[in-house]
């Protein structure tokens, strides 16, 4: 991408020149620290021109998102959206205190929608800020403030909404994922030391961050509390996987307007031949893997607007050729949450591996997707706690019959003399998928595996989709696409 010259206008300026903007500026400040001299001033013409680049880059990310989020079912209030779009020239400004800069712009983008819960939430975040290094109390503010108040308040009102109707429930939830990967990592020793010394504003940050307000994604310590590192080139990056996962998911259901499940009853499935139904099957699967990714690129372009270069949460996720490398690029942060709460305290790969592969599966299911934490209900219907449960154990069934495999090639290498080792790719691989791209190679093993993985995914995922048939008949669509039926 060509680069303006240093004396361009910025009325000119390509984003390339955004780029050296931020770097020069980013330079400057760096050698006025060092040397302690006021050659470089706090506005600068070099400030002058990253605070302008910024506005810049600000207002391209607001108008993607009015365009083309609500492609996808978001709708921010264009109120929140100010907040939090111009909260990101905010904390540039003041590049001291970022993390309590981003609490403050998070707190008003939640008041911004929802003044009530706005509140109660600092309640709860405070409570848990001072019940942070005390596991017994820190379980009681959660059980009490995150669980049993909201619950019982919709359970005993129902009938006046004025006692529960400002409950902002995806917040709740993050409030107890968020707080139990703390405890977790602090009880490991991982929590870093700038984490472990925060102050109230940067401890909220975890709870507050502004990305929270389009999608709320489980951070841990250790993505916030490190070094802000602006990249113009990530920033684009995300703003076009929003914008071409938006135009897509929407080409999708424009050209194939009764290709959904919602569409797909158990008469019209019986008629159906197999070659249409895999259709309908991969073409909701594919829609299922762009609204996911979609969405979660929309909290990720906020967080690198804001200086925090976070991975994209799905990368590659469509191209994995086996169970194993598909749970690695799919919701990178939950995976994460969930190896660090379940997988590795139960002994993870070292011991008794399939039985943790299952569990971290079913905790999946029970923890983050039946609905109940988080939510003002007490009770949730069978069908999410059935319906959930038989998914992630089909998959946790797909990734140990993977594992198995490998182990059993491995044997089997080892009794002819050809040296093979156990599969010891215990399915937690910390590595980021954005570090292994060049494990995407190109070969016709590769595509059928990839077929293969894919397929499988797809119609483990007719359990959860479509939901207009009962669960009997979705098993039997599964097993006509599979020829049995």
């Amino acid at each position: 991408m060509p680069t303006e010259p240093g004396g361009s206008s910025l009325t000119t300026m390509r984003f390339g020149g955004i780029r050296d903007t931020f770097a020069h500026a980013d330079g400057d400040r760096a050698t006025t620290t060092a040397k302690g001299s006021a050659a470089v001033g706090p506005w600068s013409s070099e400030r002058v021109r990253r605070t302008a680049a910024l506005v810049m880059l600000a207002a391209v990310v607001a108008a993607a998102i009015v365009l083309f989020a609500p492609l996808l079912g978001m709708h921010l209030p264009p109120a929140t959206l100010a907040i939090v779009v111009l909260g990101a020239v905010v904390v540039d400004l003041l590049p001291t205190r970022p993390l309590e800069t981003a609490t403050g712009i998070g707190f008003l983008a939640l008041a911004s929608t929802n003044q009530v819960y706005a509140g109660y939430h600092l309640i709860l975040v405070s409570a848990l800020y001072f019940a942070r290094r005390r596991t017994g109390l820190l379980v009681l503010v959660l059980g009490a403030l995150a669980i049993a108040l909201p619950k019982h308040l919709f359970q005993a009102h129902y009938h006046q909404p004025g006692f529960y109707n400002w409950i902002n429930e995806p917040s709740l939830a993050l409030a107890l994922f968020v707080s139990a990967r703390w405890w977790r990592e602090r009880r490991d020793g991982r929590l870093p030391v700038a984490a472990e010394q925060a102050s109230w504003g940067e401890f909220a940050a975890l709870y507050f961050f502004p990305g929270h307000a389009a999608n709320p994604i489980v951070y841990s310590a250790t993505d916030l509390f490190r070094e802000r590192r602006f990249d113009v080139r990530g920033v684009l990056v995300a703003l076009s996987l929003l914008v071409s996962k938006s135009l897509a998911h929407a080409a999708i259901w424009r050209m194939f307007p009764n290709a959904g499940y919602a569409t797909l009853d158990v008469g019209r499935a019986a008629t159906l031949a197999r070659a249409p139904l895999w259709g309908i099957v991969a073409l909701n699967y594919l829609d299922l893997a762009l609204t996911l990714s979609g969405t979660a690129d929309l909290a990720v372009l906020i967080a690198r607007l804001y200086g925090w270069p976070m991975p994209s949460p799905f990368r590659f996720a469509l191209l994995a050729w086996n169970p194993g490398e598909l749970w690695r690029r799919w919701g990178l942060y939950n995976r994460k949450f969930l190896l660090g709460l379940v997988y590795f305290p139960l002994g993870g790969g070292k011991r008794h591996r399939y039985r943790n592969v299952m569990l971290t599966f079913l905790a999946s299911a029970l923890l983050m997707h039946t609905g109940w934490f988080g939510s003002k209900y007490w009770q949730v219907g069978l069908a999410g706690w059935r319906d959930e449960s038989v998914y992630f154990l089909l998959q946790g069934i797909c990734v140990c019959t993977w594992l198995l495999c490998g182990d059993l090639r491995a044997a089997w290498a080892r009794r002819k003399g050809r040296g093979g080792v156990p599969n010891n790719d215990d399915h937690a691989k910390s590595a980021d998928p954005t570090q292994r791209r060049s494990e995407l190679r190109f070969s016709w093993a590769r595509v059928l595996a990839t077929l293969a993985t894919q397929g499988t995914s797809a119609l483990v995922h007719v359990v959860i989709l479509a939901q207009a048939m009962p669960l009997a008949g979705r098993l039997g669509l599964i097993a006509r696409c599979l020829g049995m039926g």
